[in-house]
């Protein structure tokens, strides 16, 4: 394990320094250790199943996870995949309330014509064609309903769009009652600059949901993607969520309903990240360095519209060491999973080489950190 990493962080006028303290979480990692049906996947965002998404030292809800490429099948007891493994876009998890214990997290696929493994959603939409796919991003619960966002790709893993997945109260994985919207939250590549997706990461500084000074907005966050990835921010009233011609991009100086004006806040960062809004009334950006990199960075800006110009690297993952086609990616914060006074992080880690897959089981999960502070 490589040495524990500090990050110290100016403070608001008045207040006295931050200081940051990053820790390896283990009991977070073995909690996706699997020899058996779901054995790896990436993505993992987090839902609280009651809205609430303070910090509060134990689960007071059941979690929705959210991954996207997900291997199932079997694990061989020398740590290689068993024959007859399949690989799937997208699958959920549901663990209940309480600490992390791998006997309660359940993990849920959808099943084919033919009772073959598949994703959990798969496109619906009047635009999908043969083979699309979904990539899930963020989602949140609000209303007594869950909502996912999904990225949507041709089998060229071209992004044809983003779907919004609306789940009525009282549906359970796999969700049969799901229902797919297409919505306006991505741009092709245009005049020299790369394409916008939303959201890369949901951010609701409400007080149904717990932030420690709610403005009754949800922040969403996306991405330009540029060589260097940029954040870009929107923002929608809690109430109008589903309605989305309330949706306002922020363009560096107002809130505006067009997409395409949406201007750069941090740059150099990952396509999934998270914002998170601290008990001091700041907002830390968490993301992995420049997309695929050992680098977890952390920024702390006094707005949801940031700026973040500065960013410290407060932990290095070892996972890539040693092997030039390993690489983490997509690090993020989960504040309902974390305790009072630390916020748990997660990273991903593939590789290059599709085969390492099927010779070490070990290696496509997700990883886990505490930021700490004080």
């Amino acid at each position: 394990m490589l040495p524990v990493l500090l990050l110290a962080v100016a403070a608001p006028q008045g207040s006295s320094g931050l200081h940051w303290e990053t820790v390896p979480a283990p009991e977070w990692d073995a909690l996706f250790d699997r020899e058996s049906g779901w054995t790896g996947g990436d993505g993992i965002y987090s839902i609280p199943l009651d809205g609430t998404d303070a910090p509060a030292g134990f689960r007071r809800t059941s979690t929705l996870f959210l991954f996207s490429d997900t291997f199932l099948g079997d694990v061989n007891p020398d740590g290689t995949r068993a024959p007859g493994t399949r690989l799937v876009n997208n699958t959920v998890g549901l663990a209940p309330p309480g600490p992390p214990d791998p006997s309660a997290l359940h993990f849920f696929w959808g099943f084919d014509a033919q009772g073959e493994p598949q994703a959990v959603f798969v496109p619906e939409v009047p635009s999908a064609g043969p083979g699309d796919f979904y990539w899930l991003k963020d989602g949140i619960h609000l209303n007594g309903r869950t909502w996912i966002f999904a990225a949507r790709f041709s089998p060229q893993i071209r992004r044809q769009g983003v779907t919004r997945i609306e789940i009525p109260a009282g549906d359970l994985p796999p969700f049969p009652n799901a229902v797919q919207v297409e919505v306006p939250l991505a741009l092709p590549p245009a005049n020299g600059l790369g394409a916008v997706v939303f959201p890369s990461c949901l951010m609701p500084n409400t007080a149904s949901a717990g932030a420690p000074f709610p403005d009754g907005y949800v922040y969403a966050y996306g991405t330009r993607e540029d060589p260097s990835k940029k954040l870009l921010v929107a923002r929608v009233a809690e109430a109008d969520f589903e309605d989305m011609s309330a949706w306002r991009f922020w363009d560096g100086a107002a809130w505006v309903p067009d997409l395409a004006a949406a201007a750069p806040v941090a740059q150099r960062l990952s396509n999934e990240n998270s914002v998170t809004p601290l008990p001091d009334g700041r907002f830390l950006l968490v993301f992995q360095r420049d997309s695929l990199s050992p680098r977890v960075e952390a920024a702390v800006a006094d707005a949801p519209t940031g700026p973040w110009p500065e960013t410290r690297t407060i932990y290095w993952a070892p996972e890539a060491l040693g092997d030039p086609d390993v690489y983490p990616y997509n690090a993020k914060t989960h504040p309902h999973l974390s305790r009072p006074g630390e916020l748990l992080i997660s990273y991903n880690v593939n590789t290059l080489d599709f085969l390492d897959h099927f010779a070490d089981a070990d290696l496509y999960r997700p990883r886990f950190l505490k930021l700490r502070f004080r």
